[in-house]
């Protein structure tokens, strides 16, 4: 809650403390109205409520800007949920992103909260390191389901190369459903200057092939489960940690008519270097294969093959530590995995466009979808549709989630 309230205060001196006040500031954004039933028994809505975002934007000369977008969001959930309290309980203001931009003959600078995103495959990325996943909250809102974070990024423009480099104070991880039945208590990295992560990620065209070369160093945005031992904690106790870990990664894209190749994968670094610590994820290489077929200009078709591979890994060990959590064995996975993504982007007349999106794991058989209808009713008024639906044996990754399905139906009005 502090780390919001500072951050507001910090986005507001930003647009409203530069001199000259006001001039030359630009002001837009968007008024919406949501609402989220959930799939599962009751059907109560996890989300149902308005959010305004107003984004405020100005140029320095061709030498500098400044972006900050400030959401007011209220959840009538969130106000139900906290009755007892006032009457605005259920209002939560927060800034999105709130960056100035430097700009130099052969450098970028930005610094700020921000969105950084890398790679070049759909939907599951392994070079794409620095920004969480809110993965309770997928919608059609970018917003919802990526995490800003506090940043400071440079690009170096050298000929036919460009050099980005990115240094991230403060550390955030994914939002997952923890394993049910367990007392959870959460141990992140403090805030600290050796706690600082940091990438490096260079990238150049080679004839038709765009492609990059990725680094990054930090902390595992996925939780490490250890059980807590004590016989006045029921039910059992997990702890979940956060530890260090490091990508080296790469990517590549190139056309040749209506189809499009595109490749990425990274190594992962784990703090299991020997591969003897059930507790902690082993070292791993996971990789992407896809291709993308502009059939129409209404019509793109795309499909993914994705390969993950632990290395020093001792399946019955980590069988053997999941059965003393009283974690269910099969939910531990196998030395190689495989699974597959696929979208499908139609836009059958003016203004309307569907898109579907999923994943599928083969091992369990657990799968993701995330259908979405978009439809321009106006200059400025959208509505959106679909939902999130997660299915598979309840040890799955996708069947622990079952319990998030939901519909999402929202009306936006952009100004």
């Amino acid at each position: 809650m502090k780390t919001r309230f500072f951050s507001a205060i910090l986005m507001f001196c930003l647009v409203h403390f530069t001199q000259p006040l006001f001039a030359q500031l630009s002001i837009g954004g968007y008024l919406k109205g949501f609402a989220y039933p959930n799939l599962n028994a009751p059907h109560s809505f996890d989300r149902l409520g308005t959010r305004l975002q107003l984004t405020f934007s100005r140029s320095y000369g061709e030498r500098a800007a400044l972006f900050a977008a400030l959401d007011f969001n209220y959840d009538v959930n969130e106000s139900r949920n906290a009755a007892w309290q006032f009457r605005g309980s259920g209002l939560s203001i927060y800034p999105v992103e709130a960056y100035l931009d430097l700009y130099f003959s052969w450098l970028d600078i930005r610094l700020g909260k921000q969105f950084i995103f890398w790679g070049t495959t759909d939907w599951i990325n392994p070079t794409d390191n620095i920004n969480p996943w809110d993965y309770l909250n997928i919608s059609s809102e970018i917003e919802d389901y990526r995490i800003p974070i506090w940043a400071a990024r440079a690009n170096v423009y050298w000929g036919a190369w460009t050099l980005e480099l990115v240094w991230a104070p403060e550390f955030q991880p994914h939002r997952i459903s923890d394993p049910p039945n367990f007392s959870i208590q959460t141990s992140p990295p403090p805030l600290q200057a050796d706690n600082a992560q940091v990438g490096a990620r260079i990238s150049s065209q080679l004839w038709n092939v765009n492609y990059s070369l990725s680094y990054f160093k930090g902390f595992d945005k996925w939780p490490t489960y250890v059980p807590v031992v004590s016989i006045d904690l029921y039910p059992p106790g997990l702890l979940k940690e956060y530890l260090p870990i490091t990508y080296v990664g790469a990517d590549f894209v190139t056309t040749f008519g209506k189809w499009a190749l595109k490749g990425e994968g990274a190594y992962a670094l784990t703090q299991d270097r020997d591969g003897t610590d059930p507790s902690i994820r082993n070292p791993q290489l996971q990789y992407v294969l896809g291709i993308d077929f502009y059939a129409t200009d209404r019509l793109t078709l795309n499909g993914q093959f994705v390969q993950t591979r632990r290395f020093k890994y001792n399946r019955f060990q980590e069988v053997a530590i999941a059965q003393m959590m009283g974690r269910d064995p099969r939910s531990i996975p196998f030395g190689v995995e495989n699974s597959a993504s696929a979208r499908l982007q139609w836009t059958p007349m003016d203004f309307f466009t569907v898109q579907l999106i999923t994943v599928y794991n083969f091992r369990n058989r657990d799968y993701f979808l995330l259908p979405i209808l978009h439809y321009q009713l106006t200059d400025g008024v959208a509505i959106y549709g679909g939902a999130t639906f997660f299915e598979g044996p309840e040890y799955s990754i996708f069947g622990q989630s079952k319990p998030y399905s939901r519909a999402f139906a929202e009306v936006k009005y952009s100004f």
